[in-house]
This record gives C-alpha cells, sequence and structure tokens, in this order.
C-alpha cells in the first residue's frame, strides 16, 4: 500500500504538456509478458524496446521496434485525455527456453520481424500512457512462420 501511494505521490507531482516525450519505462501484459522501455522524441516517432516471457512457448523474446503516430482518434476535450494512433515495424528475437517438440519445429534464436500497431490513452495531466496493441509477427530464420504478439501495457515517462 505504501509503494502504491508513494508512485501516486511521484505521479501527482510530475507534470505534462501534450503528449509525454522522453523515456518512458513500463510493462505489458499479454504474449508475450514483457517489460518495456520506450524512447519518444516527438509527437509522432519513437523507438520501444522490449524483453519478455512467453509462457505459450516457454521463450524469452526481444524485440524493438520503430512507432509513427499519424493521427489522434478524436476525445471530448473536456476529459483531459489524447488517443493517439500509431503503427510500425520492428525485429523480434525468441530465445533460451526449454527442449521439447516445439524447439524441434521452431528452433532457438529464431529472428523475425514485428509489424505493430495500437492505441494508447494519454492524460494530459501525467507523463503517463496506457495502450493496447497488436503485433502480426513474421519468424525468418531458421523456418519460416507467422505469429501474433499483443497485449495492454502502461508506461511511466520520466
Amino acid at each position: 500500500m505504501r509503494g502504491l501511494l508513494c508512485i501516486l505521490g511521484l505521479l501527482g507531482s510530475l507534470q505534462a504538456s501534450g503528449r509525454p516525450q522522453g523515456i518512458g519505462v513500463g510493462a505489458m501484459l499479454g504474449e508475450p509478458v514483457s517489460s518495456t522501455l520506450m524512447v519518444r522524441w516527438d509527437d509522432q516517432q519513437s523507438v520501444q524496446m522490449m524483453a519478455g516471457w512467453s509462457f505459450g512457448q516457454e521463450r524469452m523474446h526481444l524485440g524493438v521496434d520503430y512507432l509513427y503516430s499519424p493521427t489522434e482518434i478524436d476525445s471530448d476535450d473536456a476529459m483531459g485525455l489524447h488517443y493517439p494512433v500509431y503503427f510500425g515495424v520492428g525485429v523480434r528475437l525468441r530465445l533460451l527456453g526449454e527442449s521439447s517438440a516445439l524447439e524441434r519445429e521452431r528452433p532457438r534464436g529464431v529472428f523475425g520481424f514485428r509489424f505493430p500497431f495500437g492505441v494508447s490513452v494519454e492524460p494530459e495531466d501525467l507523463p503517463l500512457e496506457v495502450y493496447f496493441e497488436m503485433a502480426p509477427v513474421w519468424m525468418v530464420t531458421p523456418v519460416s512462420h507467422s505469429g501474433f504478439d499483443g497485449g495492454i501495457g502502461v508506461r511511466i515517462f520520466l
């Protein structure tokens, strides 16, 4: 409880104007469950890095994406929320994990491309974003196959 109060106090003391920029840290729940780091240098462009674990595949996932946000979903200005829409392209590496029939079919160290898209909810008064993201994945080595990542996440911008 004390930790939650400290986080809320920290968020209340920080001020943001427009979209949060700089470095954001957070987590995403989904497939894979991951920690995220984002560097946003303007209202439209950012780079997102993630490191996580897929409980379904029992493997570590590492990824880096370039994200572009061309527009926002219209909202009621009185609420003070922004809903930017984004899409991007990135790379994904799948590592580690246990030996299984899946490993023989899809070996470790698999490299591929991610094509993320999503929408964020960003309050005007807080350096925070909550987002929903989906990403079709095309694994290219050693065996070509497709997959899908997605989840709901939150980031705090420092």
